[in-house]
């Protein structure tokens, strides 16, 4: 066992190391959807972040569309907007004017521009186009780029495009700067991630989140490049590392409309000596992009949002490090948890183990702005406990199946006679015929189990088992078999039993007085005391030998054997040793024995209700409690709830009889919720 679970865990884990490190598509697409429930959680407990007040998005809105026209507007009335903005220490265009209009026109935006001083131009890189950037755009980006960089090793893991889109020349030449505002998708279409630099013929770009902040914080930025990207990117006291940062997205952001600062309907303390955003948010101009916080995001806003958390220094950091730490320790805590023998307890602590990835990835979300994946240790954390859980019910059965056919020789003497004499019945199938059938277990025997050795359960097995299986046997019953500590016993079944009913009772009887034999000898050998629960009931079933050619066993199936079983389930619910069917009940003619009508119910799986009777010794203290009892459930049936009330509570208080307790608080409820259309029957919904 111990083997097999070292086995697993090494396997696991290099399943959780296989994932998390390759990162298959459809798991990928899987983790992603399972993770973006944190900003859900985020707004749910109402922690949501702050953007930094220094930071402004001037939107191109509907109100500002609506009213100077559609997009795009003319340069001039552009020129007039950043004019506006020369309070600003920093402006950042998430446009680019690509091509040439009226020369008027792009000669006044581009003079703005100059005379601002304070505006840094957005262009986009391009996987295909059909021009081709001439040598007067690259020197002017080459201004724009990133000088200062380490290379750690031959091949640099950085997204390279080979086109790029760019603001004409004289716009360029007037900005302060330039960047890129390309964001690409994660392999799901949602927008997570920011990036920070990209290659073009070349030379390192920043984004423009990156250069706003390397502008408006005056701090400049180096980088250390690898295989895999961005080894580690400095900006002044920040570091970041990745080629792309996962973004902390904002509840609310800081806007003001195109409109009101064209027509100065704005709070100049706004926007001086702050960065502003220029960006299109009117969702006509199709500049939107699905989040994990909304399906429509202006692109802006993602901008925005990673220069606020720059600023505020919660940009969301993550280690690989530490989340593959974090799902090797949960695989081996599971294989410690999995040498917990009671099953309770084990699982548990598995559940608890389950549920530990998603709780603390998200509180170190909320309240640490670290990012840690929950989902890939997860599943690699639920094929162990899956694994192990499979094993060890697989060895419980090997184990019950190894102790049937150690007792398979117990056969009555008259069934092996009959058998003898004819053979015939020895070959496949079946006769329907009236049987009582008679179940019993062990009560609690699962968690006696897991308090003593196996051996010490086979031992207390052999000895229960040996002495009830004598009292079937003595009774001219059959032991059709052994399932666990439960034995399945059939009477009228090879042998024709006129009083079949009443041995089943009789040996019912019998075997509670057996017990009192079996916990002596279970003292004996150190073992704890048991105790049982029998069930009876009497009706049709098909009876033989089923099964196959190959292999089968001489058994009965039916309903009847279902609501013996079922029966059998009860008497631990109303804590009495026997209970039967009215059907047996009305088929017993015996004198030596009480039968105490204990309620009217519907066993699960069963629409038509059944009067249950417990079988007792025939002396006086039971007729007694029969007498009384029964007068008490005559009024329960009759719906006199309060007068059965008072009665079952006698009992219960002077006899400490458990039945009456149930019915007693059944009573209470009652009377407080009076049953509609009621026959007096209880449904029980468990077995």
């Amino acid at each position: 066992m111990k083997k097999f679970k070292v086995v697993l865990l090494v396997l696991s884990i290099f399943l959780f190391l296989y994932l998390y490190l390759s990162k298959p598509v459809v798991f990928e697409k899987l983790s992603n959807s399972i993770e973006d429930i944190k900003y859900s959680l985020r707004n749910i407990l109402n922690v949501n972040l702050k953007p930094n007040p220094n930071v402004v998005v001037i939107t191109i809105d509907e109100k500002s569309i609506n009213h100077f026209g559609r997009w795009p507007w003319d340069r001039k009335l552009i020129g007039d907007l950043i004019k506006k903005l020369k309070d600003a220490k920093v402006v950042g265009l998430d446009i680019v004017f690509s091509e040439r209009t009226n020369p008027e026109s792009d000669k006044y935006l581009a003079n703005v521009i100059f005379e601002n001083g304070n505006v840094i131009s957005g262009f986009f890189f391009r996987t295909e186009a059909t021009q081709i950037a001439d040598d007067e755009i690259i020197d002017y980006l080459e201004n724009c780029s990133i000088h200062r960089y380490e290379v750690l090793s031959e091949e640099v893991g950085i997204p390279e495009f080979p086109y790029v889109e760019t603001n004409i020349p004289e716009i360029l030449e007037a900005s302060l700067s330039c960047a890129f505002f390309n964001i690409q998708s994660d392999i799901d279409g949602i927008y997570r991630h920011y990036p920070i630099t990209y290659i073009f013929e070349g030379l390192l770009f920043p984004s423009l989140a990156i250069q706003l902040y390397r502008y408006y914080t005056n701090s400049d930025i180096f980088l250390k490049l690898d295989k895999s990207g961005v080894n580690l990117a400095k900006l002044g006291n920040l570091e970041l590392s990745g080629n792309k940062i996962r973004l902390n997205f904002y509840k609310k952001m800081k806007t003001i409309s195109a409109y009101d600062i064209l027509n100065e309907n704005f709070d100049p303390t706004a926007i001086k000596d702050k960065v502003a955003i220029i960006g299109i948010t009117e969702i006509g101009v199709f500049d939107v992009r699905p989040t994990p916080i909304d399906t429509i995001t202006p692109g802006v806003y993602l901008h925005y949002t990673f220069l606020s958390n720059l600023l505020n220094n919660e940009f969301l950091r993550s280690s690989d490090t530490h989340n593959i730490l974090l799902g090797i320790f949960l695989l081996i805590s599971a294989f410690f948890i999995s040498n917990i023998k009671k099953t309770k307890r084990r699982i548990a602590l598995f559940i608890v183990l389950l549920v530990f990835p998603f709780i603390y990835s998200s509180y170190m979300f909320l309240y640490q702005n670290i990012w840690i994946n929950s989902t890939y240790p997860f599943f690699s954390l639920f094929i162990f406990i899956l694994g192990v859980e499979i094993y060890n019910y697989l060895t419980i059965e090997i184990q019950a199946k190894k102790i049937r056919n150690a007792f398979s020789k117990y056969v009555s003497p008259r069934i092996v006679e009959q058998i003898v004499k004819n053979p015939e019945n020895l070959k496949l199938g079946g006769v329907s015929k009236e049987i009582t059938v008679l179940f019993s277990d062990i009560r609690g025997f699962t968690s006696l189990t897991e308090k003593i050795p196996p051996e010490k359960v086979a031992k207390l097995l052999n000895i229960y088992l040996d002495e009830i299986t004598k009292v079937i046997l003595k009774n001219d019953g059959m032991v059709d078999k052994y399932i666990g500590d439960a034995v399945m016993a059939l009477f009228n079944a090879v042998i024709d039993q006129e009083d079949h009913a009443d041995k089943a009772c009789k040996t019912a009887l019998d075997m509670v007085k057996a017990l009192e034999k079996v916990n002596k000898k279970l003292e004996k050998e150190n073992l704890p005391n048991i105790d049982i629960g029998i069930g009876i009931n009497t009706g049709k079933a098909v009876v033989g030998n089923l099964g196959s050619a190959l292999k089968f066993e001489y058994t009965a199936v039916g309903d009847t054997v279902n609501l013996a079983s079922r029966i059998e389930g009860l008497t631990r619910i109303y804590n009495v040793k026997i209970i039967i069917s009215h059907h047996t009940k009305e088929k017993t003619k015996s004198k030596e024995m009480l039968f105490r009508l204990l309620d009217k119910v519907k066993v699960k799986g069963k629409e038509e209700p059944v009067l249950i009777y417990e079988v007792m010794e025939n002396n006086e203290a039971n007729k007694n409690l029969k007498e009384k009892y029964e007068e008490a459930l005559e009024l329960y049936l009759n719906k006199e709830f309060e007068k059965a009330k008072t009665l079952f509570s006698n009992l219960w208080n002077t006899e400490k009889d458990y039945p009456s307790y149930m019915l007693y608080k059944r009573c209470l409820g009652y009377i407080e919720n009076p049953p509609k259309n009621w026959d007096g029957s209880y449904e029980f919904k468990t077995k």
